[in-house]
């Protein structure tokens, strides 16, 4: 009887731990499923939000893009190919520009599901490879833009060294050719200094624009205090050569001596004029009738009047007659006609 109980307290014993067993089995099997749905749940939510920052982020970079393209272009249009040392830059810009503007915008991804973890990684490395794209145009237009740049200063470099070449080599000139023709010849000494210090801006392999155009300016300054010493010599020289010829002039007609064959030393009152002087003159004109006209004759003075015979006397009241036909001799010399004192006329 008592072994029959025993028996049947371990049957029932062990008919216990086996649905203590199921039990556990069941209870570990449900404690997994929640675990992995809770890790997937957070995964999925984890994605989704390190996706909308990405999208966030790819906006910034597709602004930055638009906003460096618009510069690219700008530089483009404003920028000639003379303008620059190397054309080949104006055409890579170019291409730059072409790739950027086909990286514009932020790719649509379609609807993306919040606990999609599959969807939302798709989205989310679409989206990463835009901005990578973006923001590798953007740096590619900003080097090409750099390299524009840099060709228009080295063009404008050039010019300005070419410029200043041409100055040096003008002022050189000027120097030699100056010599002994300016009125101070200190302004040659600053010539020469600026023109020294023209070539070594023009040797300088740093030398940039500013540098260059300072140099050719103080040379332009030197050059402008040579010319206008050489004017003032020029015109000082010239106004004394003036002056000589002047004075040489002035000798000369001082130098000239009285001619014979005037009237001098004869003088006639009471007949309408007097002679004198040395100088060669013509004498007035006589007629039968009328006044003597015009005053004294002298110093190759011409008198314009006539004289009247009939009323002429001398200075002791003698009479004159004209020579004529009637008085004048075979051999031309005169019978007759002469005043008071025997002169003849």
């Amino acid at each position: 009887m008592r072994e029959s109980r025993d028996k049947q307290a371990q049957k029932n014993t062990k008919h216990s731990n086996k649905n203590v067993i199921i039990a556990a089995s069941a209870i570990a099997a449900i404690v997994v499923i929640t675990g992995i749905g809770s890790g997937y749940a957070y995964a999925s939510n984890s994605a989704y939000g390190s996706y909308e920052s990405r999208v966030e982020s790819a906006k910034e970079s597709d602004s930055k893009l638009v906003k460096k393209i618009a510069e690219a272009q700008s530089l483009v249009k404003a920028t000639k190919e003379s303008d620059v040392l190397d054309k080949t830059v104006l055409d890579s810009l170019s291409k730059s520009v072409k790739t950027g503007e086909t990286r514009e915008g932020v790719p649509d991804v379609g609807n993306v599901g919040r606990w999609n973890l599959w969807s939302v990684s798709k989205a989310s490395a679409s989206v990463s490879n835009d901005m990578t794209e973006a923001n590798d145009s953007i740096n590619s237009i900003g080097k090409a833009m750099g390299k524009v740049e840099a060709s228009k200063t080295a063009k404008q470099v050039k010019d300005a060294k070419d410029t200043l070449n041409k100055a040096i080599s003008d002022a050189e000139t000027l120097y030699k050719d100056s010599e002994g023709k300016v009125q101070d010849d200190k302004t040659r000494e600053s010539l020469k200094t600026a023109i020294d210090n023209a070539k070594k801006a023009s040797g300088d392999k740093k030398a940039d624009v500013k540098s260059l155009t300072a140099a050719t300016d103080a040379l332009s300054k030197a050059v402008k205090s040579v010319n206008d010493s050489k004017n003032a010599k020029a015109q000082a020289d010239a106004q004394n050569q003036a002056q000589e010829q002047a004075q040489q002039a002035q000798a000369q007609a001082q130098s000239v001596g009285t001619p014979s064959g005037g009237y001098s030393g004869y003088a006639y009152s009471n007949v309408g004029g007097s002679y004198s002087g040395g100088a060669s003159q013509s004498a007035p004109s006589y007629s039968n009738t009328g006044s003597p006209s015009g005053g004294s004759v002298s110093g190759g003075t011409s008198n314009g009047g006539t004289w009247d015979w009939k009323n002429a006397k001398d200075s002791v009241g003698g009479g004159f007659s004209p020579i004529t036909k009637d008085n004048i001799n075979p051999d031309g010399s005169a019978t007759g006609g002469g005043d008071s004192h025997g002169n003849m006329w």
